[in-house]
């Protein structure tokens, strides 16, 4: 009997000293490295003045009157939030609510006609609207309202998702026009508009800029991203046509002015992936009681910040503008045993490969080197007198126009191009090399 009685004390003892671990792994507070990581995530990177592109982005694909949009994309924002509270209080998902109720869709691109319009890696746009010029027109007259869509976001600021996150909710389409404005600016540079062609291609870039600087979501930033890469490539190709003693319009300063750090910061973007995480991915509570006990959303947010986090970090950002080559791999989170008490399904979640932070990055450096070499070309076009040759003019270039050594920036053999590597690894290549300007 004492002896069952002694089994029954260190049962309940051991019983003790597990309710008290889980408790204080439930309880305590977070490590200064954690704590600092949790507070640069929710730093609030919105824009405070200008105007949200995001509605535009969200109908691009409605006929809505410009004067209506605003109220449309409110209506539109209510019915997602009325769809999200019904989802957690039914437990089950009722339909999800469409875009742009109350407005006919536009006609939508097939996959023949986007082939046809001028792509974003397209290395010979210009040739392309010589060639078919006339089934281009036909083309850019069809989908007309989408085209100035589409053109409309040069009087937006920025491109912020602000509607209630959800891995169920919808995003905007962002492609659908795609294809059309680069087309458009080809079309009237090849029926001899240079000077319109000209100052449109750098509105395009000036605007693809902005947007892609201040977006807070991965997908945003990315296509964004795309676009404004094709963007540059085209004006490239135009500048290497029009005449050297045609001025540049002042747009064009305005897109290839000097880097800043938001032409690389993947922050906000980064916050977006990491609020979804702890907003949907991470339920505090399941409908199951023994799934509370085992996964604590707050914990395995903990055990996750710094690796977000990372990608904010002021050096990090430095190095990425410089265009330095920049690995963000860190070790998995450490834990210990009040986390595997406490948060077992969240310990084993945190060692779990994250996201493509470096492929990511890599991908804004790329863009920020397209828009280096945009910058470059336009330096080459205006001060190539004072040099005999290209690569002596190269050689001089201000330092902002530097690249990364991996890049091996050079002119061709033939003199009438410019090579760059790229860093991303896309799964369609990008162009490396780029038409040298006009020269008196």
């Amino acid at each position: 009997m004492r002896v069952f009685r002694g089994l029954l004390w260190a049962l309940a003892a051991l019983l003790a000293t597990l309710v008290a671990a889980f408790a204080w792994g439930r309880l305590r507070p977070p490590t200064p490295e954690q704590k600092t990581a949790l507070a640069t995530l929710q730093v609030d990177h919105k824009p405070t003045q200008g105007r949200n592109a995001y509605p535009a982005l969200w109908l691009v694909g409605f006929d809505v009157p410009p004067a209506q949009l605003d109220a449309a994309y409110a209506k539109d924002r209510q019915r997602i939030e009325a769809w999200q509270q019904s989802l957690d209080a039914s437990g089950h998902a009722p339909p999800m609510p469409r875009p742009g109720a109350g407005f006919a869709p536009l006609p939508q691109l097939s996959t023949d006609e986007r082939k046809a319009l001028c792509g974003i890696r397209d290395p010979d746009c210009l040739g392309k609207a010589r060639t078919h010029n006339d089934a281009l027109h036909a083309l850019i007259a069809k989908h007309a309202k989408l085209l100035a869509h589409d053109k409309a976001l040069a009087g937006f600021d920025y491109a912020w998702h602000d509607t209630p996150r959800d891995p169920l909710g919808l995003m905007p389409p962002y492609g659908p026009a795609m294809g059309l404005w680069q087309t458009d600016i080809a079309l009237d540079f090849v029926d001899g508009h240079q000077a319109q062609a000209l100052d449109g291609a750098c509105t395009q870039v000036a605007t693809l800029r902005r947007l892609h600087a201040h977006s807070n979501t991965m997908v945003g930033t990315l296509v964004l991203a795309a676009r404004l890469r094709g963007s540059v490539l085209l004006f490239a190709q135009i500048l290497s046509e029009v005449p050297a003693d045609m001025p540049l319009p002042a747009s064009c300063a305005v897109a290839f002015a000097p880097l800043a750090v938001s032409d690389i910061d993947l922050c906000p973007g980064t916050q977006s992936e990491f609020a979804w995480l702890a907003s949907s991915a991470l339920p505090d509570a399941g409908e199951r009681w023994y799934e509370r006990w085992r996964l604590s959303g707050p914990l395995t947010q903990r055990l996750l910040a710094p690796t977000y986090a990372a990608v904010c970090d002021a050096a990090v950002q430095k190095a990425l503008l410089a265009d330095e080559v920049v690995s963000l791999k860190r070790p998995p989170p450490s834990f210990d045993i009040f986390d595997t008490i406490a948060n077992r399904g969240g310990v084993a979640l945190s060692r779990q490969p994250v996201v493509d932070f470096g492929g990511w990055l890599a991908i804004q450096q790329d863009t920020a080197a397209t828009l280096r070499m945009g910058a470059l070309l336009i330096w080459l076009r205006e001060n190539h007198g004072g040099h005999p040759s290209w690569p002596q003019q190269l050689a001089a270039r201000p330092a902002w126009m530097r690249f990364g050594e991996d890049r091996a920036v050079s002119v061709t053999p033939d003199g009438h191009a410019l090579t760059m590597k790229l860093r991303s690894n896309a799964r369609h290549e990008w162009p490396t090399s780029w038409p040298l300007p006009t020269s008196p």
